[in-house]
């Protein structure tokens, strides 16, 4: 097997090769999906009692989850150890891995923010760390998330706000809010439809959503409809190759 490059994605191979989600993964080594999350993104480090608890659910190479070197799982013949020789070598693995993750815990920078991005609509409030809908951890400047916790990313998918200058295959830096104020670009679901448009509040309070395109109408949101609103935009993100 091909050398991991962290420890994080060496426990996130396992879990993939295993065919688990991260809260049944969790569930197996006592951790919840939001912490199986962060260790297998490398996020507030990882004990040797987690590793070790890894090592005794799952048939692995303990060498191989310390370091990357030689394969994954262990050999066959490395299946029918007494209970002492276990007991010996989750000793001696204790011991390799408490100085082995001390050592893995890199600062991030503070001037960069890790922020999720999710591949589909997320739920109202802050979207949950542990779902296997995050793509990838995006490094963004930290002064865009204004000091806010609750941010993620999502991509543009359709041409209703170019004339505001967010375009198709944009990245957009939301804020994780469940109310926004009149003119505000929200991340909004109706009938569980996200679409990505400029809240309109009348002063009788009559609520729309405003497309920033032409050919596009408003759309006008009545009582019948499963209305919420996901989170408020606080930028656009454009990649250019």
């Amino acid at each position: 097997m091909e050398q991991a490059c962290s420890l994080g994605t060496r426990i996130k191979s396992v879990r993939d090769h295993f065919g688990l989600r991260q809260e049944e993964f969790g569930e197996k080594i006592g951790l919840s999906g939001n912490r199986v999350s962060e260790i297998e993104n490398d996020k507030g480090g990882t004990k040797a009692s987690v590793l070790i608890s890894i090592c005794q659910e799952f048939p692995l190479n303990p060498e191989w989850l310390l370091s990357g070197e030689g394969s994954m799982l262990k050999k066959p013949e490395e299946s029918g150890i007494s209970p002492d020789e276990f007991s010996r070598r989750i000793t001696m693995l204790e011991k390799q891995m408490q100085q082995f993750v001390i050592n893995t815990i890199e600062p991030e920078s503070p001037s960069l923010a890790k922020v999720p991005l999710y591949s589909s609509a997320v739920p109202a409030g802050m979207p949950d760390p542990a779902s296997d809908e995050i793509e990838e951890y995006l490094d963004m400047p930290a002064s865009w998330a204004q000091g806010k916790k609750n941010i993620y990313a999502l991509k543009v998918n359709g041409d209703s706000m170019v004339d505001i200058g967010i375009m198709p295959g944009d990245l957009l830096m939301v804020e994780a809010r469940t109310t926004a104020r009149d003119g505000q670009v929200v991340v909004a679901c109706i009938n569980s439809e996200v679409t990505v448009k400029t809240l309109c509040i009348s002063n009788t309070g009559t609520i729309s959503l405003m497309p920033e395109n032409k050919r596009y109408p408003p759309i006008a949101i009545n009582p019948e409809m499963d209305f919420r609103i996901q989170g408020v935009v606080m930028a656009a993100v454009r990649h250019y190759a």
